[in-house]
């Protein structure tokens, strides 16, 4: 499998957002909820990583969004300038 270099630059930023989440998801729940009971710790582990999931898809979806726009202004703006000069 060939990855381009949009393909490369998405893949990163969604791999370093991912991390961002999951540190923030897991901060939140370690600050907030008790886990002193082994049913609790399962429970709580288990919805954890679901919410990090979720929202590493909801804003891998959106930071593809805003890279294909940066795209789009890219070759609109420079790349026609480039063509035309």
């Amino acid at each position: 499998m060939k990855l381009d270099k949009l393909a490369i630059a998405k893949k990163t930023v969604t791999t370093v957002v991912g991390f961002g989440i999951t540190k923030i998801v897991k901060g939140i729940i370690e600050n907030n909820v008790d886990t002193d009971a082994l049913t609790s710790k399962v429970t709580v582990t288990a919805a954890s990583a679901a919410i990090g999931y979720s929202l590493s898809e909801i804003t891998s979806n959106y930071t593809d969004t805003k890279i294909d726009e940066l795209v789009a202004l890219y070759d609109k703006h420079v790349k026609n300038r480039k063509t035309s000069e």
